[in-house]
């Protein structure tokens, strides 16, 4: 349309420069604004672009978005069906465990409805078991005749009231085991403790035969010795003072070191100490150890102290006796009768019976508890 006007504008004469000749018109540049109309396209067309990339990429975020979002409830919907099978099996567990000690419970109480239905021959047999298993444990764990000897008498009255033929061969045998403790030998604990106190109070008299200085004995304080009467009395106390001073004596072996007061008093108490050990030897019936003290104390009174005393001659003799003594006693055994009152047909029917509650209850003890603490957390709703 430019061209156009451009075709249909008049010619004007070009005007003539002061020498007469005709100028040259500038012409302006006709395309600017169709330069500028492309450029605007190209802008156009660029940012048309520019928002067309803008909005696949806007639209590809929104796809993974819902995509994660998909796989997020995926996860979720495979985690609440892990914990409805994992719920699943701790409740059958659950319930597999209800039921057996409901077993168990209704086992026992049987055994306690059956135990209180008993007649008064089943507790008398029962009564005498237990009596003979106490008396084993007496006699064997702390070697009591006597109380054993009482629990087996105590079961033979139990066995004569219920009167059944079953329990006669036992009475038999207990009698048997009465007659055999009555007559085992027993040592006289007591008595044997009471010599090892009197030779104990014994070992302060004893004296020794080897040289010594005898007792130091304390001056008295503030006493002064009396003055001589007449020169003669001056000259038997001067005379008697020097006789102490000198001391012969004939051996015919060397002689030994002079002791003192205090080696003496320290071998007495070691004697003492001795014979405290034989005596807590008798207590635990340690026969090796009571020997052993008894031969000490024998060999150190031979070597420090005077054969010759009287005192010494006792507590030597005492020794020889108590050495032959024997403290530990050999007891008889009275298992068979506790053996023959397990296999009696009573007790022997309870027993079977109590095998299935034993077995429930060992294979209760092996599968543990399940513990609601450890079920799974169900998954958290989904947004």
């Amino acid at each position: 349309m430019t061209t156009k006007q451009e075709k249909t504008k008049p010619q004007t004469p070009k005007p003539a420069d002061k020498q007469g000749q005709p100028t040259a018109v500038i012409k302006k540049p006709s395309n600017v604004l169709a330069w500028f109309t492309i450029l605007l396209v190209f802008i156009a067309s660029g940012s048309g672009y520019f928002a067309y990339i803008q909005l696949q990429q806007q639209s590809m975020n929104q796809s993974g978005l819902s995509l994660k979002n998909h796989q997020d409830a995926l996860n979720q919907v495979a985690s609440l069906l892990k914990t409805n099978q994992s719920l699943s099996a701790n409740l059958t567990a659950l319930t597999e465990q209800f039921n057996r000690a409901q077993l168990i419970s209704n086992d026992k109480v049987a055994r306690i409805e059956k135990q209180v239905s008993k007649n008064k021959r089943q507790w008398l047999i029962a009564e005498a078991q237990y009596l003979v298993n106490l008396a084993n444990i007496r006699l064997q764990l702390v070697g009591d005749v006597e109380t054993a000897i009482i629990a087996l008498q105590s079961a033979d009255t139990r066995l004569k009231q219920n009167g059944d033929p079953l329990t006669f061969k036992i009475r038999d045998q207990l009698a048997k085991e009465i007659s055999r403790l009555k007559n085992a030998p027993q040592p006289d604990l007591v008595g044997i403790s009471a010599q090892l106190i009197a030779l104990e109070s014994l070992v302060g008299h004893m004296h020794v035969h080897t040289p010594h200085a005898g007792k130091a004995q304390a001056a008295h304080i503030g006493s002064s010795p009396s003055m001589p009467q007449s020169v003669q009395e001056t000259i038997d106390n001067a005379w008697e003072n020097f006789s102490k001073l000198i001391v012969i004596r004939r051996h015919d072996k060397p002689l030994a070191a002079t002791m003192t007061p205090q080696q003496v008093e320290l071998i007495k108490q070691n004697l003492a100490l001795k014979l405290e050990a034989a005596r807590l030897a008798l207590i635990n019936q340690d026969q090796a150890l009571y020997l052993a003290c008894i031969n000490i104390t024998s060999q150190w009174i031979t070597d420090y102290f005077d054969p010759t005393d009287k005192t010494v001659v006792l507590v030597t003799s005492e020794l020889a006796q108590l050495k032959g003594l024997t403290i530990k006693a050999s007891y008889p055994s009275i298992a068979l009768s506790l053996k023959m009152l397990n296999e009696l047909p009573i007790l022997a029917i309870e027993e079977q019976q109590t095998v299935s509650s034993k077995a429930i209850a060992k294979e209760q003890e092996s599968k543990p508890l399940a513990n609601p603490s450890t079920l799974q957390q169900p998954a958290t709703e989904l947004p």
